[in-house]
């Protein structure tokens, strides 16, 4: 098996899926980590987008495609097309080349060719290599992933934990549907031997929609705090991250807005169907707390 993001957050998940499954993994990212790494697999330092680590992967079988970012540091030449459109093609030539019929793409719920955010056209430009590519492919789309070490979650976590006083951008009523990692792992892995996954684009989603304001609301109830929300006018929140933006370590650009304002949702029944999930709901980073989830959520106000 060809892994590529095999040391990021989704990619750890899905390694212990393929070796609770008993695959061989052939698990490329760009830096080597700093453990040993489990039997069964065997780590390729490279950038994917470059040549070279493809000599690694004969014999491998089956392709899965994780790559991908959420902002871009043009400074350092990471950028939404080599990421993605560029990363996705190196992919898709290995795979040829090596003769590996199988590929598991993973794309974002909101990929299409009209969309606003470029971080979305890219990931749909990569599905399009994908989807012409000849090989037996099968792509996800998912919304928001969560579970222990998770980006979006781990940012929330900790700017509510330094505000007591909450800015939410709008009224704060766009939905997301978050998703656990390990059924995103399990969808991946599963997907491998199922016939009737060929060929197929599958959206996934939790099995609840919530407004962003209630997951604020859950990730400061799992935290035990009670913090207040307040709502900024959408003209005011633009100017505002256009600035922040700007920043080293911006906590949202504006692209991020714009794909958090359209919202990230979908129809689950297909993936029901097909792998059981989604089951597991979203009540904030519960791995966080000391201890047990809470259920009594401590009193909190958001006004409207």
């Amino acid at each position: 098996m060809l892994l590529t993001g095999a040391t990021g957050f989704v990619g750890r998940a899905v390694m212990k899926k393929l070796l609770e499954d008993g695959w061989q993994i052939v698990a490329v990212a760009r830096r080597l980590p700093r453990e040993q790494p489990p039997k069964g697999v065997m780590q390729v330092a490279a950038d994917i987008t470059g040549a070279g680590w493809q000599r690694w992967c004969e014999g491998c079988t089956a392709a899965i495609h994780l790559v991908g970012i959420i902002n871009e540091v043009r400074s350092q030449g990471v950028t939404f097309d080599r990421l993605h459109r560029v990363a996705t093609q190196r992919v898709v030539a290995a795979c040829r080349e090596l003769g590996i019929p199988r590929l598991v793409h993973m794309s974002a719920l909101g990929a299409r060719a009209n969309a606003v955010a470029p971080h979305h056209v890219s990931k749909w430009q990569s599905e399009e290599l994908v989807r012409g590519s000849g090989l037996e492919w099968t792509i996800f789309r998912p919304s928001v992933i969560f579970g222990p070490g998770d980006g979006f979650t781990s940012a929330l976590t900790s700017s509510l934990r330094h505000f007591p006083v909450f800015p939410v951008f709008g009224d704060g009523h766009y939905c997301l549907q978050p998703i656990s990692v390990n059924e995103v792992a399990h969808c991946c892995v599963a997907s491998l031997d199922l016939p009737a996954a060929t060929g197929q684009v599958y959206e996934l989603g939790g099995p609840e929609r919530l407004p962003f304001n209630e997951v604020l609301l859950r990730i400061a109830a799992a935290l035990e705090l009670g913090r207040l929300l307040v709502h900024l006018p959408l003209g005011l929140a633009r100017a505002l991250v256009s600035v922040v933006e700007k920043l080293p370590s911006a906590p949202i650009t504006r692209d991020q807005l714009t794909m958090l304002l359209e919202g990230s949702t979908c129809e689950t029944e297909p993936v029901q169907k097909a792998f059981g999930v989604p089951t597991m709901n979203f009540e904030g980073p519960t791995w966080l707390s000391e201890t047990a989830p809470v259920v009594a959520r401590p009193p909190m106000s958001e006004p409207g």
